[in-house]
């Protein structure tokens, strides 16, 4: 009995040192890529050449995000452009001003911060797993986050992805904690809100998880008054945290009501045209053909009504887009010819089957888990439909893989303690338990701390 309490400290010693490596890793990993553009600038990638990218982003919209951060420090507000006021959510140009701010502007400097973006990301994910699943599952999802390659490449991207995840996984860490009720699980809830509006407000199309989530909660809570209450107080907090983007967005855009951006009109007509691929295309359309003279409001109205026309004067294409844009978003390696059949695609390959291999095995496993289906896979799903209809990309899945990461933790912890029930050590520590049992012994004698104990509660 007095060895309990030495034991379980020392099992929390090593797994506090076990999250603490995979942090280190992780950070290193993420900004050893980060270093990559200025250790090797003259690359050449899939015979392209990109001997510009240690001083610039390798994405358009990293620099209408460096555009927007450099108009909201200049005073002009968050815009990209004069025609261009409500183009983009505010969150990640806001990231970008403070951090040349304060470490000065670099293109580096931006990889570094997102590097660290990334990093506590995996501490997230931690603590989201302990909370659903347990320990063992916390420290395999640190594992997987901290490695996983298309994790550690987001570091020299310059995307939004990296601010996005870390919001996204608090919000889930916070909606875990007040799902499971007890006490100050109503103060949760509302950090679940704010947490849920502060990715929306990074990525403008996750908008109606919260309300979605909402809805869930309390259909899975059967009315009951915890559930209505804590559905309440997400959807309030969410709610306040949307409330100064939407009334700057009503200024802007002369009265009209504007919850995220005025590129849905075009992100919608990309997805939806007669000459779509289900891939970007935003710079093989012409976006000034019938919009001269229009306000930012109406050329938004105008695409997204030639986007449902083109829909519905032709469903089977429009079928056929949705089915090609769920294989984008679901590839195991990116969708560019130019980056299939490298080395790195075969790793991306492989290490994407394996968490949604293990993913499987997680989801199998709390079948029946509101909470799980709640807060870890609704989000994928709506994001999946979601871009059924936009763009279909790896990298909008990568945006919520994380979620499917916490589940594949799950999954790899429930195959590994069935393969050490199955194992060697562990019918030679049930053997003993046997004989200790044929012999009079106490029913726990000989059990204690071995392999045969550790595997109890699996399943």
């Amino acid at each position: 009995m007095a060895t309990e309490p030495s034991a379980t400290a020392r099992r929390r010693g090593w797994a506090l040192a076990f999250l603490a490596l995979c942090l280190g890793v992780g950070l290193a990993a993420r900004l050893g890529a980060a270093a990559i553009p200025n250790l090797f600038p003259s690359l050449t990638l899939s015979g392209r050449s990109v001997s510009w990218w240690a001083d610039k982003p390798l994405f358009p919209d990293s620099l209408e995000y460096i555009r927007m951060a450099n108009h909201f420090a200049a005073g002009d507000g968050l815009i990209t452009d004069r025609a261009g006021r409500i183009a983009r959510m505010p969150a990640y140009p806001v990231f970008i001003a403070a951090v040349y701010a304060v470490f000065g502007e670099s293109i580096l400097v931006l990889r570094v911060a997102d590097a660290v973006l990334g990093t506590v990301a995996i501490l997230l994910a931690y603590v989201l797993a302990k909370r659903l699943f347990g320990g063992g599952a916390s420290l395999a999802a640190a594992a997987i986050m901290a490695v996983y390659p298309f994790f550690v490449i987001q570091a020299l991207l310059v995307l939004s992805e990296t601010l996005f995840v870390v919001f996204l996984l608090a919000g889930a860490a916070c909606l875990a904690r007040a799902y499971g009720g007890g006490g100050g699980y109503l103060v949760w809830a509302g950090l679940a809100g704010l947490g849920l509006a502060l990715a929306t407000l990074t990525r403008g199309s996750f908008l109606y998880v919260a309300p979605l989530t909402a809805a869930g909660w309390v259909l899975a809570g059967r009315f009951g008054r915890p559930a209505v209450l804590g559905a309440c107080a997400m959807l309030a907090a969410f709610a306040l945290a949307m409330m100064p983007w939407v009334v700057r967005n009503w200024r802007a855009s002369d009265g009209h009501l504007v919850v995220t951006t005025l590129r849905v009109g075009p992100s919608l007509y990309e997805g939806l045209n007669p000459r779509a691929t289900g891939g970007p295309m935003m710079d093989r359309i012409n976006w000034d053909e019938g919009t001269q003279g229009m306000g930012e409001w109406e050329r938004d109205r105008y695409w997204r009504r030639r986007a449902i026309e083109w829909a519905w004067e032709n469903p089977g294409p429009t079928l056929a887009l949705a089915a090609n844009k769920l294989g984008r978003f679901w590839s195991p390696m990116p969708n560019l010819d130019q980056l299939r059949g490298t080395a790195p695609c075969a790793l991306l390959a492989l290490s994407y089957g394996l968490v949604m291999a293990f993913a499987i095995v997680g989801i199998l496993r709390s079948w029946r888990r509101a909470d799980v289906a709640l807060i870890l896979l609704l989000p994928v799903v709506y994001y999946c439909l979601l871009h059924m209809v936009f763009v279909g990309s790896v990298r909008y899945r990568e945006a919520v893989m994380p979620l499917l990461v916490v589940v594949a933790a799950h999954g790899l912890e429930g195959a590994w303690r069935r393969w050490r029930r199955g194992s060697p050590a562990a019918h030679g520590a049930g053997a003993g338990v046997q004989r200790g049992r044929d012999r009079g012994a106490p029913a726990g004698a000989g059990a204690g701390g071995g392999p045969g104990q550790a595997g109890g509660g699996g399943g």
